[in-house]
């Protein structure tokens, strides 16, 4: 594969992650706290708070790898970039 194509799933894949994250993020934000969630048979787009709360981490962690990921595969922009700053200066 490509590096190009490799940098484009990447790109996609850490698009998805972050708007779930988002989404489920706004959910909990907005959702009641404590027994008052389960108590009023609260959702979200009809997830349970417990159910965002499980998405929201799942999908935290990936974006977390993909963003490891996507260092790693563009670790000389990176430092080019880094370089160029530090001259600048």
């Amino acid at each position: 594969m490509k590096t190009i194509k490799i940098r484009a799933v990447l790109s996609l894949l850490l698009l998805v992650t972050f708007i779930v994250s988002l989404f489920t993020g706004l959910g909990l934000y907005f959702s009641p706290s404590g027994k008052t969630a389960k108590q009023t048979e609260w959702n979200f787009f009809g997830f349970e708070k417990r159910q965002l709360e499980n998405l929201h981490t799942v999908f935290g962690f990936a974006m977390s790898v993909l963003i490891v990921i996507h260092l790693i595969v563009n670790y000389k922009l990176f430092f080019s970039e880094i370089r160029a700053l530090v001259k600048k200066q």
